[in-house]
């Protein structure tokens, strides 16, 4: 296998760690439809988490958000939402799983770029 290749397999798994571990932490905690009478309708706190946890996904497409540190973004979070626990369980776990998941990705990234450079995606 090239250093290329290698490169391109750690970027896209630690893109995929990024995105895949907040988002499947907030299937899980965040029902996606919510029931409002007779109608169902996407809930507003999981598209809100949702798009939180596709930031990294976002950056790769030509930097269309300028932040800190995604890792960084999901700890402010995650100490926030600690203080208002009683009410936020599900939340501090999402950002939790953020920030970790971020961090693993971060090293992968790190890990592809020293294969392919830093041009390379």
């Amino acid at each position: 296998m090239t250093k290329r290749a290698k490169g391109i397999i750690f970027k896209s798994s630690a893109l995929a760690l990024d995105v895949g571990a907040p988002l499947i932490a907030t299937l899980t905690q965040f029902p996606a439809w919510v029931d409002r009478s007779s109608e169902s309708t996407i809930s507003g706190l999981f598209v809100v988490f949702a798009l939180i946890s596709a930031i990294p996904i976002l950056k790769q497409f030509g930097s269309l958000i300028k932040t800190p540190s995604v890792p960084f973004v999901w700890l402010i979070a995650f100490g926030a939402l600690l203080c208002l626990r009683s009410i936020v369980d599900e939340m501090i776990l999402i950002c939790f799983v953020g920030a970790i998941a971020n961090g693993v990705g971060t090293v992968l990234y790190k890990i592809g770029e020293g294969y392919t450079g830093k041009d390379d995606a």
